[in-house]
C-alpha cells in the first residue's frame, strides 16, 4: 500500500535568513512550527469490541483529544468480539476491516485491545502504515508486533495492588482471593500479572485460580467460592457460552453475582463498578487513548518513526467503588474513601429500568 509520507519540515530560505539576523541581533530563536498539512490527516480505527462503551468510546475520545488541533478525519470499525467470538467470525471481521483499510488508505492505523491486533495491525506490521495501538493486554510479540518500525502503541496493565488495597480498606479481613475468567486468550497475561500483584502484599494469597468457558461452569465456581476466599476477582466475563452456544452478555453476568455472590468483590474497569463490582483501581480508558493520541501526534505531526517512540502501559489508576454493592453487603464506607473515589451510588441495571 502507499501512503503519503508524513510531512518534512524543510526551512525556507527566507527562514534561514531570517534566523541568521536574529542570532546576529542577539535575540532568543524560536523553533519554525511544521507546516500544516495539505489535506486532514486520514485515520482509521479498529475497535476490537464495540460502540457505544465506556472502554472502546472514551479510548476513542482520548486519542483525539491528544490529537489537538491536528486536522484530521476518522473511519470507526467494530469487530465486536463480544458477539463474533468464534475464532472463524474474529478473522472474518478482520478480514472486513482490512478490506476497508485499503480502500480508504489512511495515513494512520489506530487499533485498540488485543483482537484488532492479531486480525488486522500484524498484516500492517513492517508495511509503510504507521500504526498506533491501546488497550494490549499481552506482549506485542504474541500479535506479531515487536521489531516492527511502523509501530508503536500502549499497553494495558491492571493496578492489581492499588484494587486488593482498595478491597481491604472495605473490608479488612480479605486475605484469601479468588480469581476468575472466560479463557479468551489475552487473560492468561492478566492472570500472571494478578499473581504478581498478589506476591507484593504480605498475608494475601490466591486460594482459586479458574479459567471456565462456560456460563454454567461459571456460576458453579463462583457459588463455591465462599468455602475458600473472601474475595473474588473478576478478569474476562464476555466469552462465558450459554446454552445456546451463544456468549451471554456481560451485563447479565455481573447481575447474577450481585444477585448471588455475597463475596467483596473488584476488578479493573470502571464499567464493572457501574454494573456491580465492589470495587477498583480503575484503568482509566481515557488515558489510554490519550497516550495512544500523543504517539500519533509524534508520527503524523512531528514526523517521529514509531520505532522511536516507546511502547509503555499507562501508570494512573482510578480509585472507584460502588455504594449499592457496599450497602447490599454490608460494608461501612469511610469517608475518606468517598471523598478520593469515584463513586457510584447504584446498579446499572436499575438505573435503565427507571
Amino acid at each position: 500500500m502507499h501512503l503519503r509520507p508524513p510531512l518534512s519540515v524543510t526551512p525556507t530560505r527566507r527562514q534561514i535568513l531570517g534566523t541568521a539576523l536574529a542570532l546576529a541581533a542577539g535575540r532568543r530563536v524560536q523553533a519554525a512550527e511544521p507546516p500544516a498539512p495539505l489535506r486532514p490527516y486520514k485515520i482509521f480505527h479498529v475497535m476490537s469490541f464495540d460502540s457505544p462503551w465506556r472502554w472502546t468510546d472514551g479510548q476513542w475520545q482520548g486519542f483525539r483529544e491528544s490529537l489537538g488541533a491536528a486536522p484530521h478525519v476518522g473511519r470507526v470499525f467494530q469487530m465486536d468480539v463480544k458477539r463474533h467470538s468464534s475464532p472463524e467470525a474474529k478473522a472474518r471481521q478482520g478480514a472486513q476491516a482490512r478490506a476497508q483499510i485499503d480502500a480508504w488508505k489512511p495515513d494512520l492505523l489506530y487499533a485498540s485491545d488485543d483482537d484488532a491486533q492479531d486480525h488486522v495491525t500484524r498484516h500492517y506490521a513492517g508495511t509503510s502504515m504507521p500504526c498506533v495501538f491501546s488497550g494490549v493486554n499481552r506482549d506485542p510479540t504474541v500479535h506479531g508486533l515487536a521489531g516492527a518500525a511502523n509501530v508503536t502503541g500502549v499497553l494495558e496493565h491492571e493496578h492489581v495492588v492499588e484494587t486488593i488495597r482498595l478491597l481491604q480498606a472495605l473490608q479488612p479481613s480479605i486475605r484469601r482471593l479468588a480469581v476468575i475468567s472466560d479463557d479468551f486468550p489475552h487473560w492468561l497475561p492478566v492472570i500472571e500479572r494478578v499473581r504478581a500483584g498478589v506476591a507484593q502484599l504480605p498475608g494475601v494469597s490466591l486460594a482459586a485460580v479458574d479459567v471456565v468457558p462456560t456460563w454454567d461452569a461459571f456460576k458453579a465456581r463462583v457459588l463455591g467460592y465462599p468455602r475458600q476466599a473472601d474475595a473474588v476477582l473478576y478478569l474476562g466475563i464476555f466469552g462465558l457460552k450459554g446454552a445456546d452456544g451463544r456468549n451471554v452478555p456481560y451485563q447479565m453476568v455481573q447481575q447474577w453475582c450481585v444477585e448471588n455472590s455475597r463475596l467483596p468483590d473488584g476488578s479493573f474497569w470502571i464499567d464493572r463498578i457501574h454494573h456491580g463490582v465492589l470495587a477498583s483501581s480503575t484503568i482509566s480508558e481515557r488515558e489510554q487513548g490519550r497516550a495512544a493520541g500523543r504517539l500519533a501526534r509524534a508520527i503524523l505531526v512531528e514526523g517521529r518513526q514509531p520505532s522511536s517512540l516507546p511502547v509503555e502501559p499507562t501508570r494512573l489508576g482510578n480509585p472507584a467503588l460502588n455504594l449499592a454493592r457496599a450497602r447490599q453487603l454490608g460494608l461501612p464506607v469511610r469517608s475518606g474513601l468517598l471523598l478520593s473515589a469515584e463513586v457510584v451510588k447504584d446498579f446499572e441495571w436499575e438505573r435503565t429500568a427507571r
